[in-house]
């Protein structure tokens, strides 16, 4: 039987095509493995696509590696190794690279993809990236959760960029955890902690005008506010 030609899509292509195409595409046994990459990237959320690729007889193992890594599906029972025709293991190609190793190796818009579409482990190694588009895109994802934007608020090594970011984001600043990460973070911007401060409460502000880690000038607003505070209770 004469083999079948790799059907290859170029790049660009792969984030214009409608679900039931790709759908198609993950079935076809003629689907080569640089397409079925790209489409795990760009789709890494579509379980139904990911499944099929997943199991196709294309796929890399760096592929399969990527899906392990950076996608939600540690508790799906399809995770398991894909099977060869005849029921055995399918040989890995290379060792899986560990998190670290495989973003290294990413491109910038390969890096985005990730920020946008990746788990919670891919979206925190993503802040640390020099790229700015990265940065934002891990701020721009839907998968972002509240409790993590609290904990990027705290943290004394993201850049004062990305803290303003975040205090400029309506939505979060309803958040308390996320306002008072903010305003006790020495690498907000002075301004923006200023404008903050007034949302805090009493037990925050005497903490705040203790706290020798913040600049001056936020520790003695925080005294004045909770003097003022104290004397209208």
């Amino acid at each position: 039987m004469a083999d079948r030609k790799e059907l290859f899509l170029p790049r660009l292509n792969i984030e214009l095509l409608q679900a039931e195409t790709l759908l198609f595409l993950a079935e076809d046994p003629a689907t080569d493995g640089s397409s079925l990459d790209l489409m795990a990237k760009y789709f890494l959320t579509t379980e139904s696509l990911i499944r099929k690729i997943f199991h196709h007889p294309n796929v890399r193992e760096s592929t399969l590696s990527y899906v392990r890594t950076f996608g939600d599906y540690s508790q799906e029972p399809w995770l398991a190794s894909p099977q060869k025709e005849g029921g055995e293991a399918k040989e890995p190609e290379i060792q899986d690279l560990n998190l670290f190793q495989q973003v290294q190796n990413m491109k910038v818009a390969e890096k985005i993809q990730l920020a946008l579409k990746g788990n919670k482990e891919a979206r925190a190694l993503l802040l640390k990236d020099s790229n700015k588009q990265v940065i934002l895109a891990v701020l721009n994802s839907p998968r972002l959760t509240e409790r993590e934007v609290e904990s990027i608020a705290q943290s004394k090594n993201v850049s004062e960029e990305i803290l303003r970011v975040i205090s400029n984001n309506r939505s979060w600043i309803k958040n308390y955890g996320i306002v008072a990460g903010l305003v006790s973070n020495p690498k907000t911007p002075v301004g923006v902690s200023l404008n903050f401060i007034k949302l805090l409460k009493v037990k925050d502000l005497s903490s705040l005008s203790k706290n020798k880690g913040v600049p001056e000038v936020i520790r003695t607003s925080a005294g004045r506010l909770l003097q003022t505070k104290r004397a209208g209770q």
